[in-house]
Protein backbone atom coordinates (compact mmCIF):
# COMPACT_ATOMS: atom_id res chain seq x y z
CA UNK A 1 0.00 0.00 0.00
CA UNK A 2 1.55 2.90 -0.96
CA UNK A 3 -0.31 7.10 0.08
CA UNK A 4 0.80 10.21 -1.85
CA UNK A 5 -0.23 13.18 0.73
CA UNK A 6 0.80 15.68 -1.62
CA UNK A 7 -2.02 14.37 -3.85
CA UNK A 8 -4.42 15.18 -1.12
CA UNK A 9 -3.29 18.52 -0.37
CA UNK A 10 -3.03 19.66 -3.70
CA UNK A 11 -5.12 22.66 -4.43
CA UNK A 12 -7.40 21.11 -6.84
CA UNK A 13 -8.15 17.58 -6.84
CA UNK A 14 -9.78 15.77 -9.19
CA UNK A 15 -13.12 13.87 -9.15
CA UNK A 16 -11.17 10.93 -9.94
CA UNK A 17 -9.77 11.49 -6.55
CA UNK A 18 -12.27 11.81 -4.89
CA UNK A 19 -13.85 8.39 -6.56
CA UNK A 20 -10.66 6.70 -5.07
CA UNK A 21 -11.39 7.89 -1.76
CA UNK A 22 -15.04 7.02 -1.72
CA UNK A 23 -14.22 3.54 -2.55
CA UNK A 24 -11.56 3.15 0.15
CA UNK A 25 -13.89 3.64 2.35
CA UNK A 26 -16.98 1.73 0.97
CA UNK A 27 -14.54 -0.92 0.57
CA UNK A 28 -13.40 -0.85 4.10
CA UNK A 29 -17.23 -0.49 4.80
CA UNK A 30 -18.66 -3.76 3.35
CA UNK A 31 -15.58 -5.65 4.73
CA UNK A 32 -13.56 -5.51 2.39
CA UNK A 33 -11.22 -8.81 3.72
CA UNK A 34 -14.46 -10.65 2.86
CA UNK A 35 -16.38 -9.35 0.12
CA UNK A 36 -13.43 -9.60 -2.45
CA UNK A 37 -13.17 -13.70 -1.52
CA UNK A 38 -16.60 -14.56 -1.25
CA UNK A 39 -17.95 -12.65 -4.47
CA UNK A 40 -18.43 -15.36 -6.50
CA UNK A 41 -16.64 -14.78 -10.32
CA UNK A 42 -19.39 -13.79 -12.65
CA UNK A 43 -19.83 -10.36 -12.75
CA UNK A 44 -23.28 -9.16 -11.93
CA UNK A 45 -23.26 -6.66 -14.48
CA UNK A 46 -23.62 -9.52 -17.02
CA UNK A 47 -26.84 -10.19 -15.61
CA UNK A 48 -30.13 -8.40 -16.77
CA UNK A 49 -30.62 -5.39 -14.29
CA UNK A 50 -33.38 -5.76 -12.02
CA UNK A 51 -36.69 -3.71 -11.68
CA UNK A 52 -37.16 -1.60 -8.61
CA UNK A 53 -39.97 -2.95 -6.04
CA UNK A 54 -43.18 -2.86 -8.41
CA UNK A 55 -44.40 -6.56 -7.19
CA UNK A 56 -47.28 -6.84 -5.41
CA UNK A 57 -47.13 -10.67 -3.78
CA UNK A 58 -45.22 -12.64 -1.49
CA UNK A 59 -43.79 -15.69 -1.82
CA UNK A 60 -42.71 -18.64 0.45
CA UNK A 61 -39.24 -18.59 2.14
CA UNK A 62 -37.13 -20.65 -0.33
CA UNK A 63 -34.28 -22.98 0.82
CA UNK A 64 -31.36 -21.11 1.91
CA UNK A 65 -27.69 -21.69 3.21
CA UNK A 66 -28.81 -20.70 6.89
CA UNK A 67 -30.64 -18.52 9.65
CA UNK A 68 -28.85 -15.50 7.74
CA UNK A 69 -29.03 -15.78 4.24
CA UNK A 70 -32.94 -16.63 5.45
CA UNK A 71 -32.94 -12.95 7.22
CA UNK A 72 -31.28 -11.02 3.80
CA UNK A 73 -34.39 -12.79 1.99
CA UNK A 74 -36.97 -12.00 4.20
CA UNK A 75 -35.81 -8.02 4.46
CA UNK A 76 -35.33 -8.10 0.64
CA UNK A 77 -39.06 -8.71 0.59
CA UNK A 78 -39.76 -5.53 2.39
CA UNK A 79 -36.86 -3.35 0.54
CA UNK A 80 -37.59 -4.51 -2.90
CA UNK A 81 -40.45 -7.31 -3.96
CA UNK A 82 -39.84 -8.18 -7.62
CA UNK A 83 -36.04 -8.37 -6.70
CA UNK A 84 -37.01 -11.33 -4.14
CA UNK A 85 -39.53 -12.53 -5.93
CA UNK A 86 -36.64 -13.21 -8.89
CA UNK A 87 -34.47 -14.27 -6.08
CA UNK A 88 -36.57 -16.80 -5.27
CA UNK A 89 -37.41 -17.74 -8.76
CA UNK A 90 -33.96 -18.16 -9.37
CA UNK A 91 -33.17 -20.48 -6.89
CA UNK A 92 -36.34 -22.97 -7.64
CA UNK A 93 -34.58 -22.91 -10.90
CA UNK A 94 -31.70 -24.30 -9.59
CA UNK A 95 -32.41 -27.07 -7.96
CA UNK A 96 -30.41 -29.17 -5.50
CA UNK A 97 -27.93 -27.36 -4.88
CA UNK A 98 -24.36 -26.91 -2.49
CA UNK A 99 -24.72 -24.19 0.47
CA UNK A 100 -21.52 -22.80 -1.50
CA UNK A 101 -23.00 -22.43 -4.69
CA UNK A 102 -26.47 -21.49 -3.23
CA UNK A 103 -24.79 -18.72 -1.23
CA UNK A 104 -23.04 -17.72 -4.85
CA UNK A 105 -26.41 -17.48 -6.29
CA UNK A 106 -27.65 -15.69 -3.61
CA UNK A 107 -24.08 -12.92 -3.57
CA UNK A 108 -24.50 -12.20 -7.40
CA UNK A 109 -28.02 -11.71 -7.00
CA UNK A 110 -27.72 -9.04 -4.48
CA UNK A 111 -25.02 -6.96 -5.97
CA UNK A 112 -27.82 -6.18 -8.92
CA UNK A 113 -29.67 -5.35 -6.06
CA UNK A 114 -26.89 -3.14 -4.38
CA UNK A 115 -26.98 -1.86 -7.87
CA UNK A 116 -30.24 -0.95 -8.40
CA UNK A 117 -30.76 0.59 -5.04
CA UNK A 118 -27.32 2.77 -5.02
CA UNK A 119 -29.02 5.91 -4.83
CA UNK A 120 -31.28 4.96 -1.90
CA UNK A 121 -27.29 3.31 -0.28
CA UNK A 122 -26.23 6.93 -0.95
CA UNK A 123 -28.79 8.65 1.26
CA UNK A 124 -28.56 5.96 4.06
CA UNK A 125 -27.50 7.07 7.73
CA UNK A 126 -24.30 6.74 8.84
CA UNK A 127 -25.41 4.36 11.62
CA UNK A 128 -25.80 1.98 9.71
CA UNK A 129 -22.39 2.07 8.09
CA UNK A 130 -21.42 1.88 11.70
CA UNK A 131 -23.04 -1.47 12.01
CA UNK A 132 -21.95 -3.01 9.19
CA UNK A 133 -18.33 -1.34 10.37
CA UNK A 134 -18.93 -3.18 13.32
CA UNK A 135 -19.75 -6.48 12.27
CA UNK A 136 -16.65 -6.26 9.61
CA UNK A 137 -14.36 -5.70 12.79
CA UNK A 138 -15.88 -8.21 15.36
CA UNK A 139 -15.42 -11.08 12.84
CA UNK A 140 -11.99 -9.86 11.59
CA UNK A 141 -11.47 -10.17 15.59
CA UNK A 142 -13.11 -13.42 16.16
CA UNK A 143 -10.55 -14.84 13.16
CA UNK A 144 -7.87 -13.54 14.73
CA UNK A 145 -8.60 -15.18 18.26
CA UNK A 146 -9.25 -18.59 16.38
CA UNK A 147 -6.46 -18.26 14.64
CA UNK A 148 -7.56 -19.19 11.20
CA UNK A 149 -5.27 -19.76 8.90
CA UNK A 150 -6.85 -17.18 7.04
CA UNK A 151 -5.39 -14.40 9.36
CA UNK A 152 -1.80 -15.65 8.02
CA UNK A 153 -0.78 -13.42 4.89
CA UNK A 154 1.57 -15.22 3.17
CA UNK A 155 -1.45 -17.65 2.20
CA UNK A 156 -2.83 -14.94 -0.23
CA UNK A 157 0.86 -14.60 -2.12
CA UNK A 158 0.44 -18.02 -2.99
CA UNK A 159 -3.18 -17.98 -4.12
CA UNK A 160 -2.23 -15.49 -6.19
CA UNK A 161 -0.59 -17.51 -8.44
CA UNK A 162 -2.52 -20.37 -8.08
CA UNK A 163 -5.61 -18.81 -8.98
CA UNK A 164 -3.91 -18.72 -12.54
CA UNK A 165 -1.77 -21.75 -12.79
CA UNK A 166 -3.82 -24.55 -10.95
CA UNK A 167 -7.36 -22.77 -11.14
CA UNK A 168 -9.07 -25.87 -10.16
CA UNK A 169 -7.16 -25.81 -6.66
CA UNK A 170 -7.56 -22.38 -6.41
CA UNK A 171 -11.69 -22.80 -5.88
CA UNK A 172 -10.97 -25.51 -3.58
CA UNK A 173 -9.17 -23.19 -1.04
CA UNK A 174 -11.31 -20.61 -1.24
CA UNK A 175 -14.05 -22.88 -0.03
CA UNK A 176 -12.45 -23.58 3.12
CA UNK A 177 -13.61 -19.82 3.53
CA UNK A 178 -17.17 -20.41 2.66
CA UNK A 179 -18.57 -21.10 6.62
CA UNK A 180 -17.13 -18.00 8.01
CA UNK A 181 -17.41 -15.31 4.89
CA UNK A 182 -20.91 -16.73 4.33
CA UNK A 183 -22.11 -15.55 7.61
CA UNK A 184 -20.32 -11.78 7.40
CA UNK A 185 -21.57 -11.50 3.75
CA UNK A 186 -25.25 -12.31 5.32
CA UNK A 187 -25.47 -10.30 7.96
CA UNK A 188 -23.64 -7.51 6.16
CA UNK A 189 -26.24 -7.26 3.52
CA UNK A 190 -28.93 -7.73 5.88
CA UNK A 191 -27.05 -4.47 7.39
CA UNK A 192 -27.25 -2.81 3.93
CA UNK A 193 -31.11 -3.93 3.40
CA UNK A 194 -31.84 -2.20 6.77
CA UNK A 195 -30.16 0.83 5.62
CA UNK A 196 -31.76 1.36 2.50
CA UNK A 197 -35.01 -0.03 4.07
CA UNK A 198 -34.66 3.19 6.11
CA UNK A 199 -33.19 5.41 3.54
CA UNK A 200 -36.41 5.71 2.03
CA UNK A 201 -38.41 6.51 4.24
CA UNK A 202 -36.17 9.06 5.98
CA UNK A 203 -33.32 9.77 3.34
CA UNK A 204 -29.85 11.94 4.06
CA UNK A 205 -29.19 14.07 1.04
CA UNK A 206 -25.43 14.81 0.90
CA UNK A 207 -22.93 16.94 -1.42
CA UNK A 208 -19.59 15.93 -2.68
CA UNK A 209 -16.59 15.17 -1.38
CA UNK A 210 -15.04 17.82 0.29
CA UNK A 211 -11.24 18.90 1.17
CA UNK A 212 -11.51 18.30 4.75
CA UNK A 213 -13.01 14.81 4.07
CA UNK A 214 -9.55 14.04 1.81
CA UNK A 215 -7.93 15.74 5.10
CA UNK A 216 -9.71 13.07 7.21
CA UNK A 217 -9.29 10.15 4.81
CA UNK A 218 -5.66 10.92 4.82
CA UNK A 219 -5.41 10.85 8.48
CA UNK A 220 -6.65 7.92 8.53
CA UNK A 221 -4.87 6.48 6.20
CA UNK A 222 -1.78 7.41 7.76
CA UNK A 223 -2.71 6.13 11.22
CA UNK A 224 -3.28 2.43 9.71
CA UNK A 225 -0.13 2.79 7.54
CA UNK A 226 1.95 3.97 11.00
CA UNK A 227 0.39 1.07 12.82
CA UNK A 228 3.25 -0.98 14.74
CA UNK A 229 1.43 -4.09 12.76
CA UNK A 230 1.56 -2.35 9.38
CA UNK A 231 5.13 -0.52 9.44
CA UNK A 232 7.58 -3.65 9.07
CA UNK A 233 4.98 -5.05 6.17
CA UNK A 234 5.24 -1.51 4.19
CA UNK A 235 9.30 -1.20 4.41
CA UNK A 236 9.79 -4.91 3.45
CA UNK A 237 7.28 -4.68 0.91
CA UNK A 238 9.34 -1.34 -0.66
CA UNK A 239 12.87 -3.26 -0.51
CA UNK A 240 11.11 -5.71 -3.30
CA UNK A 241 11.78 -9.08 -1.42
CA UNK A 242 9.94 -12.48 -1.66
CA UNK A 243 6.22 -11.86 -1.37
CA UNK A 244 6.01 -14.73 0.50
CA UNK A 245 8.81 -14.30 3.10
CA UNK A 246 8.09 -10.49 3.63
CA UNK A 247 4.24 -11.51 4.42
CA UNK A 248 5.07 -14.34 6.40
CA UNK A 249 3.85 -14.03 10.27
CA UNK A 250 1.86 -11.14 8.94
CA UNK A 251 -1.55 -10.94 10.73
CA UNK A 252 -3.91 -9.50 8.10
CA UNK A 253 -7.33 -10.45 10.15
CA UNK A 254 -5.74 -7.88 12.81
CA UNK A 255 -4.48 -5.25 10.23
CA UNK A 256 -8.14 -5.56 8.76
CA UNK A 257 -9.52 -5.05 12.23
CA UNK A 258 -7.31 -1.84 13.06
CA UNK A 259 -8.73 -0.57 9.75
CA UNK A 260 -12.13 -1.10 10.39
CA UNK A 261 -11.49 0.79 14.09
CA UNK A 262 -9.33 3.71 11.88
CA UNK A 263 -12.71 3.96 9.58
CA UNK A 264 -14.96 4.49 12.44
CA UNK A 265 -13.30 7.51 13.70
CA UNK A 266 -14.29 9.57 10.46
CA UNK A 267 -16.44 12.43 11.58
CA UNK A 268 -20.34 11.25 10.81
CA UNK A 269 -20.31 13.93 7.72
CA UNK A 270 -17.20 12.25 5.98
CA UNK A 271 -18.50 9.05 6.13
CA UNK A 272 -21.82 10.00 4.89
CA UNK A 273 -20.22 11.80 1.81
CA UNK A 274 -17.57 9.31 1.45
CA UNK A 275 -20.78 6.52 1.02
CA UNK A 276 -22.71 8.86 -0.89
CA UNK A 277 -19.75 8.78 -3.92
CA UNK A 278 -19.12 5.24 -3.54
CA UNK A 279 -22.78 4.54 -3.90
CA UNK A 280 -22.61 6.88 -7.46
CA UNK A 281 -19.74 5.12 -8.58
CA UNK A 282 -21.22 1.19 -7.52
CA UNK A 283 -24.80 2.66 -9.83
CA UNK A 284 -22.32 3.45 -12.56
CA UNK A 285 -19.43 0.42 -12.51
CA UNK A 286 -21.12 -1.95 -10.63
CA UNK A 287 -19.43 -4.78 -7.41
CA UNK A 288 -16.47 -4.23 -10.09
CA UNK A 289 -16.12 -0.91 -7.53
CA UNK A 290 -14.94 -3.26 -4.62
CA UNK A 291 -12.00 -4.87 -6.73
CA UNK A 292 -10.29 -1.60 -8.27
CA UNK A 293 -10.53 -0.66 -3.82
CA UNK A 294 -8.77 -3.35 -3.02
CA UNK A 295 -6.19 -3.01 -5.90
CA UNK A 296 -5.56 0.20 -4.79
Amino acid sequence: MTFDARKVNSASASSQQNALFALVTLAVVCGAFFAVLSWPKGSASESTPLPVRVATTTISMPNLPGEGAEAYFALLGQVDLTAQTDLGQQIARAGKLSDRALTDLVLVHSADVLKAHARDLARADTKHIDHVLDLARDHLRTASQKRSKWCDAARYAALSDMEHQRPNMFMQELAELNAPVRDFSFEALTGLMVAIEDAQVHPVERGGVTRADEAALQGMMMSIMTDPDVVPLILARQSGGDAKQTLKGVNICDIGATAVAAAKTLPQETKGRLLAEGARQLESNGPSIFTSAISF
